[in-house]
C-alpha cells in the first residue's frame, strides 16, 4: 500500500475521486484546503494566503509530517489520501518519493460547459456555491490555465496527469486502474 497525493487546480474533482479513493481502499483523508484555511484563518502571522500557498515548502513538509506522525502514535503505517491544490509538483515529487502521486487537472474544459457543469452538480458545500456565472468563468479559465500548467509539469517530472474534461467517471475509472497496478509495486 502507498499514500496517495492528488494535485491539482480548483474545480477539477480532486475531492470526489479522494471520497471514491478513501471508500475503495479504506484509506483516511487529509484536506490540503482545509489545512491552508486553518493556517489563513489561525496563524495570519504565517503569511499564508490562497494564493501562495504553493510556494511554500513548509505546507508541503506539514503535510508529511502529519501522516508520518499518526502511524507513529498508532504504531502502524497509516495510509491518506491527500487532495490539495497547494503542493507544486516538484514539492511533491522531492518529499513523498513513497507515495503514489497523481496530477489531475480539465486543461481540455471549454469554460461553458465546465460552467454547466459545475452549476448542475453545486451544493450549498461546494466554496463556489451562489457565485455569479461572471465569477465563476473567472475561477473556470484559472483552472484551465492551471491544468495546463500542471500538465507541463507532471511530463516533465513523470507524474502522470489525468484530465477530467470531457468524462470525469471514465476518468476516475482509469485512476482506479492505475492506482490498482501501482498499490503493490
Amino acid at each position: 500500500m502507498k499514500n496517495i497525493i492528488i494535485i491539482g487546480p480548483s474545480r477539477v474533482g480532486k475531492s470526489t475521486l479522494a471520497a471514491k479513493l478513501c471508500k475503495k481502499y479504506h484509506f483516511d483523508y487529509i484536506s490540503g484546503d482545509s489545512i491552508r484555511n486553518a493556517f489563513i484563518h489561525i496563524y495570519p502571522s504565517l503569511g499564508y494566503t490562497v494564493k501562495n500557498v504553493s510556494t511554500k515548502i513548509e505546507f508541503c513538509k506539514f503535510i508529511k509530517w502529519l501522516i508520518q506522525e499518526n502511524s507513529i502514535h498508532f504504531k502502524e503505517k497509516i495510509y491518506y489520501v491527500v487532495d490539495t491544490t497547494d503542493i507544486t509538483v516538484q514539492d511533491a515529487k522531492n518529499l513523498f518519493q513513497d507515495s503514489l502521486i497523481i496530477g489531475l487537472g480539465s486543461k481540455e474544459a471549454h469554460p461553458k460547459v465546465m460552467l454547466k457543469k459545475i452549476r448542475e452538480n453545486d451544493t450549498k458545500l461546494e466554496w463556489t456555491y451562489g457565485y455569479n456565472e461572471e465569477r465563476l468563468l473567472e475561477i473556470i479559465n484559472e483552472t484551465i490555465s492551471n491544468s495546463k500548467q500542471l500538465y507541463k509539469a507532471c511530463y516533465l517530472n513523470n507524474i502522470p496527469y489525468f484530465d477530467t474534461s470531457i468524462d470525469r467517471e471514465k476518468t476516475y475509472n482509469d485512476i482506479m486502474k492505475w492506482i490498482e497496478g501501482k498499490m503493490n509495486e
